[in-house]
């Protein structure tokens, strides 16, 4: 759904509203990792979670099975413990030692580009897999590493190149390769080929590197999720939901989401919404305990903008894990939403409190003490809303944000001045669009911002600003004497 405004702020330019997409509120719910968020809030969760995300990344790109207590087990864990706090220097040497006591260990530079990735740090994770391109060219995993990087990119010929490239690695091996590392880069060189089928669309090709994968390592949880992926496009439901099972069972620790979350969200990627809801509840209703599938649910039904609901999965998820970030930051959303503005400043208060480096909270705390009639605090919220608008320059959603702040403040000029660049952006949201809107109601040109209110108020998803734009619209009617926008 496109609408075009324009205005003069003072010259005249075109905004366009992408209506799906919102910047304030969760990308689609079951996509993220239910895990996230779940703590509460100490640094000892966060390193757990970067620990386990380091460890998995590790024993996935070992060849052979590694047994838990056994040697390799144990080492492998201390590189990851170390490289989880930043001893970048020690994990690199531990690494070395492992590479040189063991020459079907892959090269250390591989490693540490692999842990770089896994822990978000793409720029050293370039360096890095550019590093081992250099010295370890023949090691097919480097091009197995830089497919899935292509993959990523959605360059779906390249990853396929890249592919056949390492394929051809190890046919002119000339017997360098164990059996293991053979059965090793096999099977990523059938996960590539199946990615790049999917990524065509084309099914049966998937499927056949999939039987590949089932017949090299038919336990793994890659392999499994494939055959769940391709039962899935074939509506198998029972069948996907089954494989999926059976991966989350291979796993530890909460680095894997639970089958009924990525059914879900693959449901909600082909626009299965209501679909995904009901798949949810049951699952919340089925497995009561699993702190996971409650936060999903609870996101799902946020996004639904059915709060009642919302706040009883809330309730739901803090009888599992008590108040955490993932809990505080819901009902504040469902607060905010509703017009609740005290509830959600006390709520994003400690948020921003316990997260100092989280943006995110530190903008939504802004956004709500920006309501507050009291001095101190509007003049907090200008203060936090310029910290993340300068942090995030380039983010449309941050500098909208202070430009809203500061239109609640009575500072319309400084307002209006960052949202004169703002609306020349392509494919605002729903969020960015009223506060945009909520300018033209300030500077006298509410008649022009009924169209784009009416549109954005009947958007899908979570919307933060719905019950303030309906109190907007509803005034500009009321100016208008309630007769309809001219081009209706």
């Amino acid at each position: 759904m496109i609408v075009r405004l324009r205005w003069l702020l003072p010259c005249l330019f075109a905004i366009t509203v992408a209506l799906p997409h919102f910047c304030f509120s969760q990308a689609n719910p079951a996509q993220a990792n239910p895990a996230q968020g779940l703590s509460n809030g100490s640094s000892d969760s966060g390193g757990n979670r970067i620990f386990e995300s380091v460890f998995k990344e590790l024993t996935q790109m070992i060849p052979g099975k590694i047994q838990p207590g056994s040697q390799l087990d144990a080492s492998l864990k201390e590189v990851a413990k170390l490289f989880s706090n930043r001893k970048l220097k020690e994990a690199q040497n531990a690494l070395e030692e492992l590479e040189s006591a063991d020459s079907s260990m892959p090269p250390t530079k591989l490693l540490l580009a692999a842990m770089a990735y896994a822990v978000g740090d793409s720029n050293s994770g370039k360096r890095l897999l550019e590093a081992a391109a250099i010295s370890n060219g023949d090691y097919p995993d480097v091009y197995f590493s830089f497919a899935r990087l292509a993959l990523g990119q959605n360059r779906i010929t390249d990853a396929d190149a890249l592919a056949d490239k390492a394929l051809l690695a190890i046919q002119s091996s000339d017997g360098v390769f164990t059996s293991e590392q053979i059965d090793h880069f096999k099977r990523r060189y059938y996960d590539a080929k199946y990615q790049v089928a999917k990524g065509r669309g084309k099914m049966d090709d998937a499927k056949a590197a999939v039987a590949q994968l089932a017949a090299i390592a038919p336990q793994e949880p890659q392999t499994l999720v494939a055959r769940a992926e391709v039962a899935f496009e074939a509506n198998e439901m029972d069948n996907a939901l089954g494989f999926l099972r059976e991966a989350e069972q291979q796993q530890t620790g909460n680095s894997f989401r639970p089958a009924e979350v990525t059914l879900a969200s693959w449901l909600q990627s082909k626009g299965k919404i209501a679909e995904a809801g009901d798949f949810l509840k049951r699952a919340a209703s089925e497995r009561k305990g699993d702190a996971q599938i409650q936060f999903a649910l609870a996101q799902w039904l946020i996004n639904q903008e059915d709060f009642p609901a919302t706040l009883s999965a809330i309730k739901a998820l803090e009888e599992i894990k008590g108040d955490t970030n993932a809990s505080r930051e819901l009902r504040g959303k469902v607060a905010f939403a509703q017009g609740a503005y005290a509830i959600a400043e006390n709520h994003f208060k400690r948020l921003a409190s316990d997260n100092p480096s989280n943006f995110d909270y530190a903008n939504l705390y802004a956004l709500s003490l920006a309501h507050s009639p009291a001095k101190e605090k509007q003049d907090l919220a200008v203060n936090l809303a310029r910290q993340v608008a300068q942090a995030r320059s380039s983010s449309v959603s941050a500098v909208s944000s202070l430009a809203y702040v500061l239109m609640k403040t009575d500072q319309l000029d400084a307002a209006k001045a960052i949202l004169g660049k703002v609306a020349k952006q392509p494919n605002l949201n729903a969020e960015v669009t009223f506060i945009l809107c909520y300018m033209l109601s300030e500077t006298g040109q509410a008649e022009q911002a009924k169209p784009i209110l009416e549109k954005i108020i009947e958007s899908k998803g979570l919307f933060l600003f719905r019950t303030e734009a309906k109190k907007l619209l509803k005034m500009s009617l009321q100016s208008s004497g309630g007769l309809p926008s001219p081009n209706r």
